[in-house]
């Protein structure tokens, strides 16, 4: 009898779970839609901008600024996201991932790297992988 009450007790918790879950599910899409429809609405806003700095660089095309020249890759820096805790996933281990092969890749053409982390996940990783870590800050 003991198992039986066991059972139901494990199934009830299983079913809220389940619940509490699906609610999470439905904020997250309803976020999201609300986010992409935002998007969609700026867009029309991000094309004319395009379009005007488009016009402005063809206005004079003899003039060149100094940021507009194109020069040799010596040194790059990345700004570094993750996460302070757990819980989220591969978003971590992907994110290290890429980010490791894309230094290698830069580091055989002999460019340099610089790491501004942001996020205790990712401190602790490059700080036990190496890297020339320039800032970091955690605990946001």
């Amino acid at each position: 009898m003991a198992a039986g009450k066991e059972i139901k007790k494990k199934i009830g918790s299983v079913q809220t779970t389940q619940k509490s879950t699906r609610a999470m599910q439905m904020v997250a899409a309803s976020r999201m839609r609300r986010t992409q429809d935002r998007m969609q609405e700026g867009r029309p806003y991000s094309q004319r901008i395009e379009q005007v700095i488009g016009h402005l660089a063809n206005a004079a095309p003899e003039y060149r600024h100094v940021y507009m020249t194109t020069r040799g890759v010596s040194r790059i820096g990345y700004v570094v996201v993750s996460t302070d805790r757990g819980l989220c996933g591969g978003l971590n281990v992907n994110l290290f991932r890429e980010l490791i092969r894309n230094l290698s890749s830069r580091q055989a053409d002999g460019t340099e790297a610089d790491l501004a982390l942001i996020g205790n996940k990712a401190a602790q990783f490059f700080r036990s992988v190496g890297g020339n870590i320039v800032a970091t800050m955690g605990n946001i």
